[in-house]
């Protein structure tokens, strides 16, 4: 009997199958929606970052000073961010945790950085606390600055008053947990240049002394007048990351990590 030839079997899919593979891809569909949607600001080069201009130049030098003196004494980071809104879609706990994380506020050793996130257009604010502070600020304790002391403010209006107060009271909830080294970050960063350069400035210091001691001996050396060359340092090397601009402070992120510490309002 001739053999006869197989059929071909066409294999549907489930129901179930076919919605497992929707779901799938609208998940996917999502999650790049989600991301392209969101975004990480810079790392700001101030400890107080005013974007949405709620107040006055004066008061955000001011609280800029209080902030970077608070790291001098206590190697403390605390920043603030002033946003006009959000630039993501995700709850503000996460989307601020990813945002400190990204700025790495505090040092990395001790994860004691605190950022207070406000933004105004959404009414919304959060104090993300690093790993090392979450003793001194829990959850409870940053919930009770952000609902009982800065909400009232903003209400009103009055984000410079709501400001100074959220400032203060973090502070005060997280000062004498460490004994700071005198120096911001970003002072330690510049000092470190500088001592980078003291070798190249005594060898340049040492070839003057011999050029000029040659000549008066009547040996070999070299001279200005004689087209020779002269070494000067950079200046780039002496000058202060946050110096400029009239003894502005500018902060330096450190590393520091964030695990989901912090409570945030809305008002």
């Amino acid at each position: 009997m001739p053999n006869q030839p197989r059929r071909s079997r066409l294999v549907v899919p489930s129901r179930s199958e076919h919605a497992i593979h929707l779901f799938l891809a609208a998940l996917t569909l999502f999650a790049i929606g989600a991301n392209a949607a969101e975004v990480i600001p810079p790392t700001p080069s101030a400890y107080f970052n005013d974007y949405a201009n709620v107040v006055s130049k004066e008061a955000a030098s001011r609280f800029n000073e209080q902030l970077a003196q608070f790291e001098r004494e206590t190697s403390d980071q605390v920043v603030v961010a002033v946003f006009p809104k959000m630039q993501s879609d995700s709850d503000i706990a996460d989307y601020t945790q990813r945002v400190a994380q990204a700025w790495g506020v505090g040092q990395k050793e001790r994860r004691n950085g605190v950022v207070l996130f406000v933004f105004v257009q959404d009414r919304k604010m959060f104090i993300q606390v690093g790993y090392g502070l979450e003793g001194a600020l829990p959850d409870a304790t940053a919930f009770d600055i952000t609902e009982r002391h800065i909400k009232p403010l903003f209400r009103a209006g009055n984000y410079e008053a709501g400001l100074a107060t959220g400032i203060d009271l973090i502070c005060k909830a997280i000062r004498g947990e460490y004994k700071g080294s005198g120096k911001t970050v970003a002072e330690r960063k510049s000092g470190g240049a500088v001592t980078g350069l003291l070798p190249f400035i005594i060898f340049v210091i040492v070839l003057i002394i011999l050029s000029r001691l040659f000549r008066k001996l009547g040996g070999y050396g070299y001279s200005s007048r004689g087209g020779g060359p002269v070494f000067i340092p950079s200046s780039g090397g002496w000058s202060s990351d946050g110096g400029s601009g009239g003894g502005f402070s500018g902060f330096g992120g450190g590393g520091g990590s964030f695990g989901g510490g912090g409570a945030g309002s809305s008002w």
